[in-house]
């Protein structure tokens, strides 16, 4: 056994506390009048090690980087490896970000899930689109589950694809079993069944997909499946039409979201409630934004398949016309509580499995507005376009109008603390609120041992961390009690596959963390890696956005505040816009 690998036991060993946990995840929507939540036994420190690296938490070379040979004496190193991991799981899981594996964390871990990566997707190419190229869908079921008749299973997957289909123009056909065209192939298999990721046995992994194009959509047999049987569910069998819902999402291009209430959240939930009625899973607003910012709005009326069909001659389902209802949509919205009883039961051993990350080729697309627009640019904008302006290395001038004057020039946004957001300009740092500047500040004084001008800000308010950028380097502030303190493996460079120089950034409204370059470059960035999951052209992914964006924050709904080096622009982050006329600084912050 080498050294690290050791060093890392002790590191877990050493992170375990008591402390009860409590879910905040659910896939569908509102917790009121829920089932009571299993009491889960808490997993080894080992399994907690493995789960890290199985979703993309922490990467088995990591901890060779961290301990370059294998020496004990790097332990300082892999123990903010595994700190930096875990803060990464909790602040996913909607959790207390503390770092440490408490019984808590380790609760989280014990429940049942998808198999896709939460974060870090590794791909061939980053610029890859996940994307289907065309409408027209098939699939095929090539191998079914001896829990269910073979109708319910295809009921339950057609209702799948319905849910998509109801608010995008995608429509999927059933192809024979033995067609080998089909652009999804699905099937029920337990452990190794021929790709790279094993199932687990009972529990754990319920079901994993690939994104488009590969279209591989697998559910683990060794799990009791159920269809829509709330009386079987509250016992603690596994609803197939809430997992194919949440895979098919996969299938088609949806990474997972931290929002508790999406149906693309990574941790089951039992869809029945405490009466014992079945919860049908539902879209909602986030889903729908999401998968419609990937291949548009359906123009055309819906028209799902009968649930009443059991045929299969046709390989196609006869169709009923389907409705949204308000925000969510449901995949029968004419069902509010159903029961439905299974014809098959099994028996057969539970067998183990060795646990395996599964990768979904993709980046997190959660949250209500997404990055990455369907198409078409929004029209209507009353944007001018500056030009850019060459950087001065000087300290901002401070004009009239308040107290603390007026920044001659923004360098950076970012938000502060307690409610505030920063103005970075030379090096001088202004708080303000509610447009009115409040304060201001010494660059070097609030943060200490950090740059002496900065390019770009990027703020993450989840695990109070504040990423200051200055030429290629990068510095990572956190904030406790008063102050802010340098990370201390900070500063680093930015990685390599950040191109550009950044000249801005900003945390957009669906979580992503993007970097701007001064040639309408972006990056996606993520600060626990130090690396980007997706570099792309600006106007491609924010169309009719202004130039030379030094920054910007959420304003209410989908509309952004942006900001360049002397003027302020208001963007519509939903229909990829811009809003109204834009203003000049000292009229912004009426100074």
């Amino acid at each position: 056994m080498r050294c690290s690998t050791l060093v890392v036991a002790l590191t877990v060993a050493l992170m375990a506390s008591g402390v009860d946990g409590f879910d905040l995840f659910g896939l569908f929507g509102s917790k009121k009048n829920s089932a009571p939540k299993r009491d889960l036994k808490p997993v080894s420190d080992e399994k907690a090690n493995k789960y890290l690296q199985q979703f993309g938490y922490m990467a088995p070379s990591h901890v060779l980087e961290a301990t370059p040979n294998g020496m004990s004496g790097d332990f300082s190193d892999v123990t903010s490896l595994f700190k930096r991991a875990v803060r990464k799981f909790q602040e996913f899981a909607g959790l207390k970000t503390t770092g440490e594996l408490d019984v808590q964390t380790k609760k989280k871990m014990a429940e049942p899930r998808c198999g896709v990566f939460d974060v870090q997707a590794i791909t061939s190419s980053r610029e890859a689109a996940f994307k289907w190229k065309k409408n027209q869908l098939t699939y095929s079921i090539y191998l079914y589950s001896p829990d269910l008749s073979r109708d319910d299973i295809r009921r339950a997957i057609r209702k799948a694809f319905d849910t998509w289909s109801a608010v995008v123009p995608l429509d999927f056909t059933e192809v024979d079993s033995t067609d080998s065209s089909a652009d999804i192939k699905i099937k029920f298999a337990a452990n190794d069944h021929g790709d790279p990721w094993p199932f687990d046995g009972q529990g754990g992994v319920l079901a994993h997909a690939t994104m488009p194009t590969s279209g591989l959509l697998h559910f683990d047999e060794d799990e009791t499946w159920v269809y829509m049987d709330p009386k079987r569910i509250a016992a603690g069998d596994t609803d197939l039409l809430a997992v194919a819902i949440h895979e098919s999402g996969h299938a088609l291009g949806l990474s997972h979201s931290r929002d508790e209430s999406s149906i693309m959240a990574p941790f089951y939930k039992e869809t029945v409630d405490s009466r014992g009625n079945y919860i049908m899973p539902v879209l909602k607003q986030t889903d729908i934004q999401a998968i419609q910012d990937i291949y548009g709005r359906r123009t055309t009326p819906f028209v799902g398949s009968d649930d009443r069909d059991s045929g299969r001659s046709s390989g196609r389902a006869t169709t009923r016309a389907m409705r949204p209802s308000g925000n969510d949509w449901a995949s029968w919205s004419s069902w509010d509580s159903v029961t439905t009883t299974t014809t098959t039961e099994k028996s057969r051993s539970r067998s183990g499995g060795s646990r395996s990350g599964f990768s979904p080729f993709g980046s997190d697309n959660g949250g209500e507005w997404s990055l990455f627009p369907s198409g078409g640019r929004g029209s209507g904008s009353s944007f001018d376009r500056p030009t850019t302006t060459p950087r001065t290395r000087i300290p901002s001038e401070l004009g009239p109008g308040t107290s603390s004057g007026c920044p001659y020039r923004i360098d950076a946004i970012s938000d502060g603390v307690s409610g505030g957001k920063y103005i970075f300009s030379g090096g001088n740092v202004h708080e303000f609120s509610n447009n009115r500047i409040t304060k201001s500040h010494s660059l070097r004084l609030l943060f200490p041992k950090g740059p002496i001008y900065v390019d770009a800000a990027l703020s993450n308010p989840q695990s109070r961390t504040l990423m200051l950028f200055q030429g290629y380097n990068v510095y990572a502030f956190h904030f406790s009690g008063n102050d802010w303190t340098l990370d201390s493996d900070f500063p680093k460079r930015i990685p390599r596959d950040i191109s550009f120089r950044p000249n801005g950034g900003m945390l957009w409204i669906d979580g992503h963390q993007v970097l701007f370059s001064e040639d309408g470059r972006f990056a996606i960035y993520d600060e626990y890696w130090n690396q980007a999951t997706k570099v792309g052209d600006t106007d491609e992914y924010f169309p009719d956005f202004p130039k030379a964006v030094k920054g910007g924050y959420s304003s209410h709904g989908s509309e952004v505040v942006l900001f360049s080096n002397s003027r302020v622009y208001k963007y519509d982050g939903s229909r990829k816009m811009g809003i109204g006329q834009p203003q000049s600084i000292s009229s912004f912050f009426n100074c």
